[in-house]
């Protein structure tokens, strides 16, 4: 079920008015909302759901388990066997296909035929992220800072509440359990609400599908076929593409759930105005930045053993990172790119120790040449294969001279994506507030006009999401 189609303004609309009646029973609530959830991800494909439960029982009665017991080992053991669950899934459906071709490609380079084929296995909507979901909440009773809850039915509302199942952001058990302990279902914040549904609408619809469909989708299919400018816009657009389509779910999901009482964090921060790779990975999909610093980087030492040790743990940490979001060579070298650059800037601060701030030109300077070499690691993260990588690159010495075939609202498009990247935030919230004062009535026909306006300025049909994929 995808956000901007007519079967989920239905389905969200029954959602909240079952919200609105059942407000003051929570346990009518909790259990609407759970079976809302797995309507909205049953809808895919229901039998998908049974990995959903699978992670849920594990992961409930693991917690419990580690919790009862101060004996180390089978803490230790307990966990294990929630991360062998959860990863173990992980790997079978998104993995397997991988590592099956690229045995047959290392024997027939060794001179031996295998008759092994791929599983052609569906690879399920959203397992990277509520696994991840359900991995930090095993950890977390692991490392003692969190206390597990008894209540199955809470937990199982945490793994699969709907509105950031399927691409996040990846929220903890301690942040939404907590919120759900309350029973406080706080009075709508419409206008807030309504900026983050209708930003992030505009996001996809607008900015994310118009520049895939009329630029960025024909040059990455073809990339001898385009101009060296071309190419090289096509490689911004796609930049501005990912952010539009990936941080439009992240602004839907956190303001539906607003709608409905709970207040998950922020997931992107003008990610494209970083000054540095490290920067941009405090601003670019927070939830799974921090989910890898402190599950994983933190997990291996951190910074912790000197600065060799901390190299290793960073390269190590966004090599994962880059094999999370798919199983392919051009996703490892993405991850390698962030990893290596992450290292050199980590060893730039180490040699000159801390800086007297900067300019306007050298800050200019640096948020430039970080926005490039992004860029350079979203070709490869575009890319069907390692080859069309190298062509788009191989493109981009194409002829200059030549006009771009370009038509004014992907230009219009291309400059309103990176203006705002820099415009200044929180200008418009007085207008929003003075929404969410409105009557209903107003509200709803505003709200109707911006999605018909949205509509009309999209492309025809509703692709799906980017990290749907993931």
């Amino acid at each position: 079920m995808l956000f901007p189609t007519i079967t989920f303004a239905v389905f969200l609309t029954l959602v909240l008015a079952a919200h609105t009646v059942l407000l003051k029973r929570p346990r009518a609530w909790k259990v609407t909302m759970l079976v809302a959830s797995y309507v909205f991800y049953g809808w895919w494909d229901w039998r998908f759901l049974t990995l959903i439960w699978i992670s849920t029982l594990v992961d409930y009665g693991t917690g419990l388990a580690i919790d009862a017991t101060t004996d180390q080992r089978r803490r230790r053991a307990y966990l294990v066997v929630s991360l062998a669950t959860n990863l173990g899934m992980l790997g079978i459906f998104k993995y397997a296909d991988f590592f099956v071709i690229e045995f047959v490609n290392l024997m027939a380079d060794l001179g031996m035929t295998v008759s092994a084929r791929p599983l052609g296995i569906i690879l399920p909507v959203g397992i990277s992220f509520y696994t991840f979901q359900t991995m930090s909440y095993s950890l977390d009773i692991y490392r003692g800072t969190l206390r597990p809850t008894r209540d199955l039915g809470d937990f199982a509302l945490f793994v699969a509440f709907f509105p950031q199942l399927v691409a996040g952001p990846i929220v903890r058990a301690r942040d939404f359990l907590d919120q759900l302990a309350s029973n406080d279902r706080a009075p709508l914040d419409t206008g807030r609400s309504m900026k983050l549904i209708l930003g992030g609408l505009f996001k996809k619809v607008v900015i994310a599908d118009v520049l895939a469909t009329r630029l960025v989708d024909g040059v990455f299919a073809d990339p001898g076929g385009a101009t060296g400018l071309e190419t090289l816009l096509a490689v911004y657009g796609y930049a501005l593409q990912i952010y539009g389509d990936f941080s439009g779910y992240s602004d839907i999901a956190i303001g539906i759930a607003l709608l409905l009482g709970f207040r998950f964090p922020e997931n992107f921060d003008q990610p494209y105005r970083a000054a540095s790779l490290q920067d941009f990975w405090r601003r670019w999909h927070i939830s799974l930045s921090t989910w890898l610093r402190d599950y994983l980087y933190i997990g291996m030492g951190g910074s912790r053993g000197g600065r060799t040790r901390t190299y290793r743990n960073l390269l190590v940490t966004m090599l994962l990172g880059g094999l999370w979001h798919g199983a392919g060579w051009t996703f490892l070298i993405w991850g390698l790119l962030h990893g290596v650059g992450l290292v050199v800037g980590r060893f730039i601060r180490d040699r000159r120790g801390p800086q007297a701030p900067v300019g306007r030109l050298a800050r200019f300077i640096r948020i430039a040449f970080t926005f490039h070499l992004v860029c350079v690691g979203w070709v490869f993260f575009r890319a069907v294969d390692l080859d069309r990588a190298l062509e788009v690159f191989g493109a981009l010495g194409g002829s200059w001279t030549s006009a771009p075939s370009l038509d004014g609202g992907v230009v219009a498009l291309l400059v309103l994506g990176m203006f705002l990247q820099f415009a200044p935030r929180g200008r418009a919230d007085g207008c929003w507030r003075a929404f969410g004062r409105a009557p209903v009535v107003v509200q709803a026909a505003a709200v109707l006009v911006a999605i018909l306006g949205i509509d009309l300025l999209g492309p025809d049909g509703v692709a799906p999401f980017i990290y749907f994929a993931f």
